[in-house]
């Protein structure tokens, strides 16, 4: 891995004075970025990576021990001389808490620097009372997360809230929401300022791509759409590597798609559901499989009574909107997720991309998602430790 493209001098990061400073700090985190994705070791396994001097190499090491996140973790042996000192992170230097809070429940974890999830604790926001103060229900959540890790509360370095609706990327504040009409303007500040640390609130199916680029099915994914089906539908569309939220944050709101077959919705304002989420979201698939004349109160007792067949059906459905994202955005790769995609298993993959094929020129690889139940929160401690590690290699 190449830092900068230096040399391999002193001069290289950390050296004498008159070192750019700039470059000394893109160096300490380059370096902390390998010890982080590649585990412990030495000076002299860290220049062969960075192409720094070992001279340079120790400098780095002695500023990151410096700023507490990394320390001697044993010794290893070398060729000639003393065995050579193996440095790693300390993963208990930050750490950072995930909250997911769905229509009532809300659930909420740490994470230390080297990802490592503490245990998940759950919070009913109305038999708590709290559903009408989103200050107090993070606020809740966070101390009971800190306090199931046994981890000290200065610690936490960033709070990530994971949430269903429409995050304006100007302010970081729910512009728009069904299910959680109380978190408007001025939310996100109010729990940086009652925290007392910086606090993003993001789109829940945006978090669900995030994990997934880094942990599941979209691991290596430049371009790649993110599609959520149960209750309701969401979309994330990741381009060149990254979540496109748009002007408003509204970018994937795919439930609004207008499709044939559906009459388009009179105003949303007046909560009218979207064209797209009238045919293949949870509600619309029941009562699909009530006119087949199949006993289902689920998704996964629909999927069942109607088998093949039904699948079919639904893939059909679920081919319009991924078609018609398609052929805007060219992804490598769709992944479908969400309770639909979990009843309906890989077969509605196979159908979706032969029948988005056929009538759009899609070349896609539809696969289904790979994320835990709770892929929300471990989307939000991805984000919450990009936060986390600058702070602390900011000395």
């Amino acid at each position: 891995m190449s830092t900068a493209g230096t040399g391999s001098g002193a001069g290289a990061g950390g050296g004498p004075p008159g070192t750019p400073r700039l470059l000394r700090e893109i160096n300490v985190r380059a370096a902390f970025a390998l010890l982080v994705e590649r585990g412990p070791m030495s000076r002299t396994e860290l220049a062969a990576l960075t192409g720094l001097s070992k001279v340079t190499a120790g400098q780095l090491l002695a500023r990151l021990d410096e700023l507490g996140v990394v320390e001697v973790v044993g010794t290893r042996a070398g060729g000639r001389g003393p065995n050579a000192d193996v440095h790693g992170v300390v993963a208990a230097a930050g750490h950072v808490v995930g909250v997911q809070v769905d229509q009532d429940l809300v659930t909420a974890a740490t994470c230390d620097l080297l990802a490592n999830p503490g245990p998940s604790i759950e919070l009913s926001a109305s038999e708590s009372g709290l559903t009408d103060d989103p200050v107090a229900l993070v606020r809740t959540a966070v101390a009971r997360a800190v306090a199931a890790a046994g981890v000290p509360e200065d610690s936490v370095r960033a709070v990530v809230v994971g949430i269903a609706g429409i995050v304006d990327p100007r302010t970081g504040d729910v512009a728009f929401s069904y299910d959680h009409p109380q978190w408007g303007a001025g939310v996100r500040a109010a729990l940086e300022r009652d925290l007392g640390r910086p606090v993003t609130v993001d789109n829940d199916v945006n978090l669900l791509a995030i994990a997934e680029q880094r942990e599941g099915v979209a691991v290596g994914e430049q371009d790649f759409v993110y599609l959520w089906v149960g209750g309701g539908v969401g979309c994330a569309i990741v381009l060149s590597g990254a979540v496109r939220r748009g002007t408003t944050g509204a970018a994937g709101e795919v439930g609004y798609l207008p499709v044939p077959g559906v009459a388009a919705p009179g105003h949303i304002g007046r909560r009218d559901k979207g064209g797209f989420q009238q045919l293949v979201a949870e509600e619309a698939v029941l009562a699909l499989a009530r006119e087949r004349g199949y006993d289902a109160t689920t998704l996964a007792t629909a999927v069942a009574s109607g088998g093949r067949p039904f699948v079919e059906e639904l893939a059909a459905r679920l081919a319009l909107g991924v078609a018609a994202v398609a052929v805007v955005v060219d992804p490598r790769l769709v992944v479908l997720a969400g309770p639909l995609a979990e009843a309906a298993g890989p077969q509605l993959c196979d159908m979706v991309a032969r029948d988005a094929a056929a009538v759009a020129p899609m070349q896609a690889r539809v696969v289904a998602g790979r994320v835990p139940a709770l892929g929300v929160m471990r989307g939000a401690h991805l984000v919450g430790l990009e936060t986390a590690r600058e702070l602390l290699l900011s000395g």
